[in-house]
């Protein structure tokens, strides 16, 4: 294109201020201040406003330009499958099968208990032998979630090498190791704590000779992210930690660089799509400072990171709303730079993932490199104002809290100190609050429901609950993981429970429009519970609505009507339910409350009630009146 050509473009589409943007705004909004209508407050504490302008990546040229940020030279990612080893042919059978259908990297995840199957412990070359059977090493990559079985591990690769052909310098194999990790999740190390790093420097030192380019040192910053940590908690903690293996592992004889090429970054991914594009651009420039503190100007440019999926989000009720969540998150982790990316099947937070839920994880991410081309363009998302000026947000954030824990000691004293788990619990507390509350929207959980769904017999009840470690063997208290549905769940599969589903029968009367909008509110509330709700085009009278409804044998009555409504509609139910049904009042017309308490009239439900204290408030009358 000729630079005339330019010229005429440019003159056709002039530039905009930011000013004139404000001012169609205004405009919209009729003179109300946008500044207090469509900026909002991330978890993170970052304003996040309605548009970005190349003024708000101003006097950010380093950062915004800096080819740490831009990811990984390659765009391409590896499509990694999630295997849990109870098995070693079964196990093997379900790598080869996901390998020939589109994976390209293997997780092998090896733990004490699954669903009640005791796992195969690898004990000896030949155990590993059977798992990687018709694996190649060296093309695929294949990491072992082994945690303090990794160093049995490496040593059974020492003797698995012997005699064979293959390269142990051209093996893709890494590991997780992580023992201030296992402090985390379990309040306990897994070794003696004096000993700790010591054995921790043994296994680098050895692993080094038996694996020269394996990741060895795990920092697993999904743990943060499935506590429900912020993005900033889980950026800082997760440096703080790398830190600290830096920082004691050095002290120890260990060279900076040998520990820095060891390590393996895994994240977690959830569904604030922008939000989490950003966190990954801003990771790779934190890292980056770090490890220039330790490496000087030589340190690596680039850093891979494997990110999971969330489990967080994740629901039993309504359960293919989890492939949608998974796309927005797989669609973040790559436009993020992932260089490994594990999307669990929508079903695995309630039972054994099946071979459909495997394929249609898998093809998630294939439909994204083989018809969308994610894979085929570096850093699609840099040059975004917004995605910009996020990534320095968060990194200033994150940067912040990272030099707090730096200067109380560091991460481990930090969290034997209690102070972690307080900082994570804070968060977590809130974001259980905005679920119970329907701020964050769980869609068929606590919005919207399948209200005739039933999923007891469908559960293993161990997959719905995280594996928690003996009080006795605890040091300090750990994080507790956990899913933002999990209480709504429990609710409902109590409901399921029951000698028979609660009937709630929506007595209509009064203004259409009202009436229509309360009884589809009534709906969705109840319906959480997993309650049975009858719905009406409307009675004549109230009379006649409560006749119907104990015609139909129901527990609750929800008076759905308009505020004016009320004070007649009020009175005349009481009386003709006299006390043979739970009455409720969709709405809250705080004039006359303290004049419908005094007739008796106790519930009330509308949109600022905490929707799970209300409906486990119903389920206990319910229990007590069967």
């Amino acid at each position: 294109m000729s630079e005339h050509s330019k010229e005429k473009l440019f003159d056709e589409f002039p530039p905009i201020s930011v000013e004139q943007w404000e001012e169609v705004i205004l405009k919209d909004l009729k003179g109300e201040d946008y500044r207090k209508k469509l900026i909002w407050n991330s978890p993170e504490g970052i304003p996040v406003r309605p548009f970005y302008t190349k003024n708000d990546t101003a006097g950010k040229e380093k950062l915004s330009q800096d080819s740490v940020i831009r990811g990984n030279a390659d765009a391409d990612w590896d499509i990694c499958e999630e295997i849990y080893v109870a098995d070693l042919n079964k196990a093997n059978a379900t790598a080869m099968d996901a390998l020939a259908k589109g994976a390209t990297a293997i997780n092998f995840i090896l733990q004490d208990k699954i669903c009640a199957q005791q796992s195969e412990v690898i004990s000896s070359k030949e155990d590993l032998a059977t798992l990687l059977k018709g694996i190649d090493i060296t093309k695929t990559t294949i990491n072992f979630i082994s945690g303090n079985n990794t160093p049995v591990l490496v040593s059974l690769f020492d003797e698995y090498f012997k005699g064979q052909a293959t390269e142990a310098s051209k093996v893709k194999v890494n590991f997780d190791f992580d023992p201030i990790g296992h402090l985390t999740l379990n309040g306990n190390f897994f070794f003696p704590r004096e000993t700790v790093f010591s054995q921790t420097a043994s296994l680098l030192k050895f692993s080094s000779e038996v694996l020269p380019e394996a990741k060895v040192l795990g920092i697993n910053g999904y743990f943060f992210h499935n506590a429900a940590a912020t993005s900033v908690q889980e950026l800082a903690y997760s440096l703080a930690i790398a830190d600290d293996y830096l920082s004691r592992l050095t002290d120890l004889g260990i060279p900076a660089a040998e520990i820095i090429k060891r390590f393996k970054f895994t994240f977690g991914v959830g569904s604030n799509y922008f939000m989490e594009i950003a966190k990954f651009r801003a990771f790779r420039w934190l890292w980056a400072k770090i490890a220039e503190q330790y490496l000087g100007s030589s340190a690596s440019q680039f850093v891979d990171i494997h990110v999971v999926n969330s489990n967080w989000n994740k629901t039993v009720y309504d359960p293919h709303v989890n492939i949608l969540r998974a796309t927005t998150e797989a669609m973040s982790a790559v436009l993020g730079g992932a260089k490994y990316l594990s999307i669990r099947p929508f079903d695995a937070v309630f039972h054994s993932p099946t071979d459909q839920s495997r394929r249609i994880a898998r093809n998630l991410q294939i439909v994204l490199k083989e018809e969308a081309y994610f894979s085929k363009v570096n850093d699609i998302a840099g040059g975004s104002y917004y995605i910009e000026s996020l990534t320095e947000s968060l990194a200033q954030e994150a940067w912040k809290l990272f030099l707090e824990v730096n200067e109380k000691g560091g991460y481990t004293e930090s969290f034997l100190r209690g102070e972690i788990q307080q900082a994570i619990n804070e968060s977590a507390q809130k974001r259980r609050q905005a679920v119970s509350s329907r701020q964050n929207v769980l869609l068929g959980t606590n919005q919207y429901p399948n209200l005739n769904e039933k999923v007891k017999e469908k559960v293993s009840p161990c997959a719905m609950s995280s594996l928690t470690p003996a009080a006795d063997m605890e040091i300090v208290k750990p994080i507790e993981l956990f899913r933002g549905s999990e209480a709504f769940e429990n609710l409902r599969l109590t409901v399921e429970s029951m000698p028979r589903r609660p009937k709630v029968f929506l007595l209509t009367h009064g203004s259409l429009a009202m009436r229509k909008a309360r009884a589809s509110f009534s709906t969705s509330f109840f319906g959480c519970a997993g309650y049975e709700v009858i719905d009406n085009l409307g009675f004549a009278t109230v009379t006649e609505g409560a006749d119907a409804a104990l015609a139909a044998k129901s527990d609750i009555v929800v008076l759905c009507g308009s505020d004016d409504d009320y004070p007649v509609m009020v009175p005349e139910a009481l009386k003709a339910l006299n006390g043979k049904a739970v009455v409720v009042l969709a709405g809250y017309p705080k004039e006359q409350i303290e004049a419908y308490k005094e007739m008796g009239l106790k519930h009330f439900i509308h949109v600022k009630a905490n929707l799970l204290d209300t409906l486990t408030m119903f389920n206990e009358e319910m229990k007590a009146r069967m």
